[in-house]
């Protein structure tokens, strides 16, 4: 499945790299994750077989690059939901809590 498909980004913080997923998917990028179960298990096997990978088509691997390192750059003040006023990263679009998109951002 992942033969005729390159590499754009690995992390050992599967929650990471469906974050970054979600970026390209928002830019119409086509993206698959290879061993996101194996994240909990690092430590007991080699840490770089425990690596959630992110794959895209070689088409589409430049594009992929300008897309994850802008979502990975995003700087700014935590923003409060409006719902459940709880505190969320400025790179979250919906709330970590409540799964609201009530924002003040």
């Amino acid at each position: 499945m992942y033969a005729d498909k390159v590499v754009v980004y690995s992390s050992l913080n599967v929650a990471e790299v469906h974050l970054v997923k979600s970026a390209l998917t928002r830019e119409g990028l086509q993206s698959f994750i290879r061993a996101h179960h194996l994240g909990p298990l690092a430590g007991e096997v080699p840490f770089d077989d425990a690596r959630a990978e992110l794959y895209v088509f070689p088409t589409d691997a430049r594009r992929a690059e300008v897309v994850i390192k802008a979502a990975l750059n995003v700087v700014g003040p935590d923003w409060v939901c409006t719902l459940c006023q709880e505190s969320n990263p400025v790179s979250f679009e919906i709330c970590w809590k409540c799964g609201s998109n009530a924002s003040n951002k």
